[in-house]
């Protein structure tokens, strides 16, 4: 299969050979009768001057060798029965009767007849032309006659003159058509080099093209469709990262439920299998290993809770119950709570006397408990909990947070590798951080690393009680 230029070429070639052939067919036949017509023309005038000279003529034989020998012409002098009366090639009176010959016969008929053909006499093809007149009482026929191949020969000269032009144009022709084909070449070669780089996918083309406006519409057509397919790779690696993403954060999920399940289910089953194989145990063993089941099995209730209740936020299940309480007391309590389950933690809670707010006391609850149980697990000094500039802060002085971090300590199922060992499934500051969206304010954290951590938040300014 041949390709674009090539067709190009091709077709161009065939059109100026085309073109050559037919305008010199034309311009032969053309040419070559409007030779023919100017030296009909031409003999015409030499028998209008001949008939005029024929009056004064004695030697009939002397003046057609002057016609010959000055015009270069073939003289016969015919009379009505057709008898050549004197001839400038040959002698007259050994040739035959003319008055069969077309030209005579036409002279009848017209006043001045002409034919082509071929002369017995001279062995060569003649343009004949005759007239007819009155001489001295009689009819006679005046016949002019030039040879065919004195006037092909012009007539050559000239055509083989027009054949060069046309071939010299030809020539002119292929080689534009050579350097079009080149350049054609060329301006697809840029394409299928940028389309190859499509392929690729790599979509910064800088096609353009400044040949003709079909090749400029096309390398527009590709830019335009190189920003489609890269908006959409970008799309589809943004979506195949959400996947990934949701995928390791399922595998994370189940790893952190099999890890936090896996020691509250242990202990029940020994607990368990104990009182089972010892069903006569001391009643204070029996009560002390009971309150430890029941002590997990909640541990792992309020697990499923956190997993549930955060299953809720995502999905816009849940409205907030707000109501009127103190969040000072609350903050006194829940750090009590605290102190007498870490008994060997220093937790320092300094807050106002009271701090009203309208808001859901249960989920306000569930923050600062997970704010608090958070400094907990990432410090081993003193936890401070306290109101300043409107806002309730829980600080640390732990083990802090990378700054590249920060933003990734609220996401669902998000830990930190230096703490792998507390088995959380990282629900803790998602949890907050939604139950805060849903009363439109945001979770606050600055942190250095390895210094601490200060998290902290305020409740809506529509609450001027805080």
């Amino acid at each position: 299969m041949l390709m674009l230029h090539q067709h190009i070429t091709r077709a161009l070639f065939a059109l100026f050979l085309g073109a050559l052939f037919f305008s010199s067919l034309v311009s032969y036949f053309a040419i070559k009768n409007d030779n023919i017509e100017t030296y009909k023309r031409e003999l015409i005038s030499h028998i209008r001057i001949i008939k005029q000279q024929l009056s004064t003529t004695t030697d009939l034989e002397a003046f057609a060798k002057i016609i010959k020998d000055g015009a270069g012409i073939r003289f016969t002098l015919i009379d009505e029965n057709g008898v050549v009366l004197v001839d400038s090639d040959k002698e007259s009176e050994s040739m035959d009767n003319h008055a069969r010959r077309e030209e005579v016969i036409q002279a009848h008929k017209v006043e001045f007849a002409h034919a082509i053909r071929f002369s017995d006499s001279v062995k060569s093809d003649f343009l004949y032309v005759a007239h007819r007149f009155q001489h001295e009482e009689r009819t006679l026929f005046i016949r002019l006659a030039m040879n065919i191949g004195s006037i092909m020969h012009n007539f050559y000269l000239l055509w083989v003159k027009i054949a060069l032009i046309f071939s010299l144009t030809l020539l002119i022709g292929l080689y534009g058509a050579y350097h079009l084909s080149k350049q054609i070449r060329h301006e697809i070669d840029k394409i299928i080099a940028n389309l190859q780089q499509i392929a690729d996918k790599e979509y910064k083309i800088t096609l353009s093209s400044h040949f003709c406006l079909e090749f400029l519409e096309i390398a527009n057509y590709l830019k335009r469709l190189a920003t489609k397919l890269e908006k959409r790779a970008k799309q589809k690696r943004k979506y195949t990262a959400k996947i990934k993403l949701i995928s390791q954060q399922r595998s994370d999920v189940i790893s952190a439920i099999s890890h936090e399940f896996k020691n509250p289910i242990a202990s029940i089953m020994g607990y368990a299998q104990t009182l089972l194989e010892d069903p006569n145990a001391n009643t204070q063993i029996k009560e002390r290993f009971l309150g430890k089941i029941v002590q997990n099995g909640q541990k792992i209730s309020h697990m499923i809770d956190r997993l549930a209740l955060t299953t809720k936020f995502e999905n816009g299940d849940f409205t907030t119950q707000n109501s009127t309480f103190d969040l000072a007391k609350m903050s006194r309590e829940i750090a009590q709570t605290f102190r007498e389950k870490h008994p060997l933690r220093t937790i320092e809670c300094n807050m106002p006397e009271y701090c009203m707010v309208n808001a859901d006391r249960t989920m306000i609850e569930l923050v600062i408990s997970n704010l608090i149980d958070n400094a907990l697990k990432y410090s081993d000094d003193t936890i401070k909990v306290y109101m300043e500039n409107e806002a309730l802060h829980v600080k640390d002085n732990g083990v802090g947070i990378k700054e590249d971090d920060i933003e990734k300590v609220t996401q669902k199922f998000y830990r930190s590798n230096s703490h792998s060992w507390d088995n959380s499934m990282g629900l803790g500051l998602a949890l907050v951080n939604y139950i805060l969206k849903l009363h439109n304010t945001s979770l606050e954290i600055h942190s250095s690393f390895g210094v601490g951590s200060d998290f902290s938040f305020k409740l809506p300014s529509d609450n001027p009680t805080l």
